[in-house]
């Protein structure tokens, strides 16, 4: 649960108060709350593209993670938050990083059947080294997107030749 302020306002999207928040706390930007999440990982999971914009040039960890290993970029492919996607991976996230459970934001992407985020994954490159990646399960994303419940034939079609959506 976002009880900081700044996780507050980048949960909510609500960009005067963490310009406020920073003028006054510049150094907390990467502050976390019990879950190890900071306010750019809320801003991902929400979909609030202009707040996590402004985290990412005001220098947040595009890259920090939460208890569970989770980077800003995992909870954006778990929820399909394409614009976040977007600005996460403009601002240099990994896109190898992997959480707890051994899974990339590819994993995640799949899983949930995820498209948008998936093929943004992919067009960032490095597709040929975590396409194969497996999990702590031994499963790839093509493994997730095959037992995803509603499995979409074109996430399961890029995952088995590696070539784009159409």
């Amino acid at each position: 649960m976002a009880t900081n302020p700044l996780h507050k306002a980048a949960r909510d999207g609500v960009i005067a108060d963490i310009n406020d928040y920073l003028d006054e706390h510049e150094d907390d930007i990467d502050v976390r709350d019990g879950d190890g999440r900071t306010a750019l990982h809320w801003a991902a999971a929400e979909d609030q593209a202009p707040a996590g914009a402004l985290l990412v040039e005001c220098d947040a960890d595009v890259n920090v993670v939460d208890k569970d290993g989770n980077t800003p970029l995992h909870l954006t492919a778990v929820h399909n938050n394409r614009l976040v996607t977007s600005m996460l991976l403009w601002g240099g996230a990994d896109v190898t990083a992997k959480n707890n459970k051994g899974n990339t934001a590819l994993h995640e992407a799949a899983a949930a059947n995820a498209k948008d985020v998936a093929w943004l994954i992919m067009e960032n490159g490095k597709v040929d080294s975590i396409r194969e990646e497996k999990n702590i399960d031994g499963k790839t994303p093509l493994d997730l997107a095959r037992e995803s419940q509603e499995p979409d034939s074109s996430l399961v079609k890029v995952f088995e030749t590696g070539e784009h959506f159409d």
